[in-house]
């Protein structure tokens, strides 16, 4: 009997000191960045076929086109405490990337405008998206998105379906509008649209 305790006590005795070489504590992940929260947006405009940033005053195919929308965000979360006489797991779960958890903001119209005119039908200021494609999916962009679809984290990369009448000077704006009432705007650099 006092042999089996003796066994007990020491494998009881042990597991925590078998615990403190590895702590959960020390993970790579962080509970804390699980949501994010948008803070502002970032519309660039790149090569498509070289994926080189396009600079201003430059010329460039409207084939040739790509409009990269990157959201600036603000990550944040709770992590729980653990408790208990019994010590954490020894191993740490998988890394996440930061935001994983999505956001409770909800995209209003996202709408990509023209500083100048596109042709007949896209007079400057007005909507272009129509004549824009959603990389990713391959599927036009919706003049006016559904409402309640979250903001994309990590990107979203717009495509030109067909180019403007006429070649000369564009600048894209973007209006990232939420339902929360927060409005971005963001602008490439002026090109050399042909």
């Amino acid at each position: 009997m006092k042999k089996a305790l003796g066994i007990l006590a020491l494998l009881l005795g042990g597991m925590p000191a078998g615990a403190l070489l590895q702590g959960c504590s020390d993970c790579a992940i962080s509970e804390a960045e699980k949501f994010f929260d948008v803070q502002g947006v970032v519309l660039n405009a790149f090569r498509a076929n070289t994926n080189q940033p396009i600079v201003a005053d430059a010329s460039v195919a409207a084939a040739d086109i790509r409009l990269e929308v990157n959201l600036q965000a603000r990550y944040y979360g709770f992590r729980a405490r653990q408790s208990g006489w019994l010590p954490a797991a020894y191993a740490c779960e998988p890394s996440q990337i930061p935001g994983f958890g999505g956001t409770t903001e909800v995209l209003d119209p996202l709408e990509v405008r023209s500083t100048n005119a596109y042709d007949a039908a896209h007079p400057a200021g007005s909507s272009l998206n129509d004549l824009l494609v959603n990389q990713s999916s391959g599927l036009p962009l919706p003049v006016d998105p559904a409402r309640g679809a979250a903001p994309e984290q990590h990107g979203l990369r717009l495509q030109l379906r067909q180019g403007p009448t006429q070649t000369g000077p564009q600048q894209f704006v973007l209006r990232y509008r939420l339902t929360n009432g927060e409005t971005y705007v963001a602008r490439t650099p002026r090109l050399v649209l042909q």
